[in-house]
């Protein structure tokens, strides 16, 4: 007979109970008690499944998860930080501004979802001030090691409380010491940091230029230290390689136009540090991690910093970030951009810049061969070590090379030589892109000082300073490149009157130089107009030469210096009572202002620009001044060639306030107009050409103004002067000269 029940499930408690109702059956001897037993069996059967069930995928979720997460929970637990507070141990990679801090205004960035959801909640999360801790006693400084931030971690432990600490050392290290002490004292930093209970976030270090073999060894140590104990990895060296694996080093011959920064690849211009090219910078998209190498990295401290909030402050799942950005060798991301580099001069081989020269430039004659005590100088440290041991009449002769300069270079030594060995300017390379001054090749309380035959490139404001406030006179810079200067390439400061008489810098001498920069003037390029930017980031120019006497500036080229808004200072700047100096046979193109004798602030008797001579000069499309006469007295203006056709303000040549007995004569203004309404004192204006004559130069748009055989206004038109005998090209004025500052010369059969 067959048993038909219905089970009832009711709560189980004191007054609830399991109830089987129902016929009973004589077959089986089945009773309704036999009936609840079996149902409670089955019960417990299907729960002990499902609690076997239950352990079983959690203990593979476990299995599955990184090691680091259940580690970085247990130090988090004994946590003596402030909840939220993230510090970034490392050394100047780290401490740049342009790392991690633009996080903070992002707003506008552009960022797929995932990077928006991850700055959302790391924003809500972390403590805003974290954004930008920089300097030493936040935890990161230029030229740091790990031995560093093992000395001081106990005090940014005490002073800063951290719950989360982002750490990358290595790059110093391995340029200082052994692969051997780097781990070492990695090892003893990341371990002071967990004893304290602050979760550590490591990442391994850039490529670096120069030093391939080296740096693999230190990012094999640091993934090993990472997996070691047990903590999150932020590969940024397979990052960067997996991006950009044959053209990661901005300091390759295809980046040679770009300035230190700018370049677009990941690593810089220096071959150490993180790029920061402004057309990428907050661009988080595929496009701007391959190149910029700064938001690449901050992109990936982001991500990073968020999947810790999230598996390890809150317990979570840990998600897709944990495999894509923590760990060894992440993948290759899909679909990289393509990367457009433009057509650039290589430089030859051997040459380490790739300068904008022309065939009919000036060039400069070899110096002698050097007299008296030599000190070769190989290294940086050699150098500056010359500096120091060498002795009056001395010469230092670097080997070529590029020398990245950890600070200002000083000679404070009378009639010392600094120059290369090789002779060739573009060989050997003075770099101060990572210096921890903000000035190049400085000349201190010395004179007869010469600087010849090498370049100076990636200073913040001034290249080349002469201190002639601090009692120097008779420096010569000679066959010197300036590259990438972002105040003055050359900078003379004022001189103090002595007994209420005025003092100078006397008998120095500017040659064959050529000072160029790649790009107008930004934010970033230096630190006082960043602070102070009421000058529209316009603050920069070639030669800028207070109380200057007997100077003679000649043979040299000047281009591309610009402001952000066109309005940069002089390519040579000349003020602050100038005396009796020549300015002769140079060549400005493209800048924003090119010769400009003084300027509007002078006042009292003194005048800016005194018995200045400028003649045979070329000064092509420099809109802002070509030529400025600004508060002088007794200067002549004579046989220069301007060339700037479309000049909306006619500046040619500017006359302004006091320039009494001014000679303005035999000039080519090849523009619409010369200014001079609003000058004071009398003036001579005599046999100039004013008009667009762009069809009397041999190459115009490339600054190249000899005269052809069809400028027939120019030819034997000047009136002969005792003071200019010769031309740009030094060659002899005849009885029936040229206006402008070429004689041309047909050559005969």
């Amino acid at each position: 007979m067959r048993i038909q029940a219905a089970v009832i499930e009711r709560p189980l408690g004191r007054r609830h109970r399991r109830q089987t109702v129902g016929n009973v059956a004589s077959r089986g001897g089945l009773t309704s008690t036999h009936h609840a037993l079996a149902s409670v069996a089955t019960v417990v059967k299907r729960s002990l499944l499902a609690v076997l069930l239950l352990t079983f995928i959690s203990g593979a979720a476990a299995a599955d998860q990184p090691a680091w997460v259940q580690a970085m929970r247990d130090v988090h637990a004994r946590s003596k930080g402030d909840a939220g507070v993230l510090v970034h141990l490392g050394d100047s990679i780290t401490y740049s501004m342009a790392y991690f801090a633009p996080l903070q205004y992002a707003g506008s960035a552009k960022m797929p979802a995932d990077v928006r959801a991850a700055l959302n909640l790391v924003d809500g999360y972390m403590k805003k001030e974290c954004y930008r801790w920089k300097g030493p006693e936040k935890g990161n400084y230029s030229g740091q090691t790990a031995a560093w931030g093992l000395k001081n971690v106990d005090n940014w432990m005490a002073s800063l409380k951290p719950e989360v600490a982002l750490i990358m050392f290595g790059t110093n290290d391995i340029r200082r010491g052994s692969i051997e002490s780097h781990e070492a004292n990695l090892r003893g930093l990341i371990q002071k940091c967990l004893d304290n209970g602050v979760v550590v976030i490591l990442s391994t270090i850039p490529p670096m230029h120069g030093f391939d073999e080296k740096v693999r060894q230190a990012v094999e140590v640091q993934r090993k230290v990472a997996a070691d104990m047990k903590v999150p990895l932020i590969d940024f060296y397979a990052h960067v390689v997996n991006r950009r694996p044959n053209d990661w080093d901005g300091s390759l011959p295809q980046f040679a136009s770009f300035s230190q920064w700018e370049v677009p690849t990941v690593v810089s211009k220096d071959g150490v540090h993180p790029s920061n090219p402004q057309p990428w910078r907050g661009d988080y998209t595929e496009a701007g991690l391959c190149r910029n190498g700064n938001v690449l990295r901050s992109y990936l401290g982001l991500m990073a910093y968020a999947e810790v909030i999230n598996t390890v402050l809150q317990s979570r799942t840990p998600g897709t970030v944990s495999k894509t950005i923590l760990g060894a060798k992440p993948p290759k991301p899909g679909d990289l951009p393509e990367i457009e580099t433009p057509a650039v001069t290589i430089p030859k081989a051997g040459h380490l810049i790739a300068p904008p020269v022309q065939d009919w430039f000036p060039k400069a004659p070899p110096l002698p061969k050097p007299t008296g005590e030599v000190i070769l100088a190989t290294t940086v440290r050699e150098l500056y070590a010359a500096a120091q041991q060498v002795k009056p009449g001395g010469t230092i002769l670097i080997e070529d090379g590029l020398y990245r300069m950890p600070q200002t270079f000083y000679i404070k030594t009378d009639d010392v030589t600094l120059r290369s060995r090789s002779g060739d300017r573009t060989k050997v390379v003075l770099d101060f892109g990572t210096c921890r001054h903000h000035e190049g090749v400085a000349v201190s309380e010395c004179s007869g000082v010469t600087i010849a035959d090498l370049t100076v490139q990636n200073v913040r404001q001034n290249g080349i300073k002469i201190n002639s406030n601090k009692n120097v006179d008779r420096v010569t810079v000679y066959n010197v490149i300036g590259h990438n200067v972002w105040q003055r390439h050359i900078k003379g400061p004022s001189v103090p009157d002595v007994d209420g008489r005025a003092d100078f810098v006397t008998d120095c001498r500017v040659q064959y130089c050529l000072f160029y920069n790649d790009r107008p003037k930004q934010r970033g390029d230096e630190p006082w107009e960043d602070s102070e930017p009421r000058m529209g980031f316009n603050y920069v120019g070639g030669m800028d030469i207070m109380c200057a006497k007997g100077w003679v500036i000649r043979d040299n080229v000047f281009t591309g210096i610009r402001g952000k808004t066109g309005e940069a200072r002089g390519a040579i700047f000349m003020w602050h009572n100038g005396t009796d100096c020549v300015i002769e046979r140079n060549i400005i193109i493209d800048c924003d202002s090119g010769i400009c004798l003084g300027n509007s602030s002078a006042r009292g008797p003194r005048r800016h620009a005194n018995g200045f001579l400028v003649r045979n000069n070329f000064v092509v499309r420099c809109s802002e001044s070509n030529i400025l006469a600004d508060h002088t007295r007794d200067c002549k203006i004579l046989n220069n060639t301007v060339h700037d056709p479309e000049s909306r303000t006619g500046r040619l040549l500017r006359a302004v306030h006091a320039n009494d007995g001014l000679m303005v004569a035999n000039n080519i203004f090849s523009g619409p107009r010369i200014v001079t309404d609003h000058n004071e004192g009398p003036i001579e204006l005599r046999n100039n050409l004013i008009r667009p004559v762009s069809d009397y130069f041999v190459d115009a748009a490339k600054g190249n103004l000899h005269l052809k055989p069809n400028a027939a206004d120019a030819i034997d038109k000047a009136i002969p002067d005792d003071d200019v005998k010769e031309d740009i090209d030094r060659q002899a004025r005849g009885s029936k000269p040229d206006l402008g500052a070429d004689e041309l010369v047909l050559q005969s059969d």
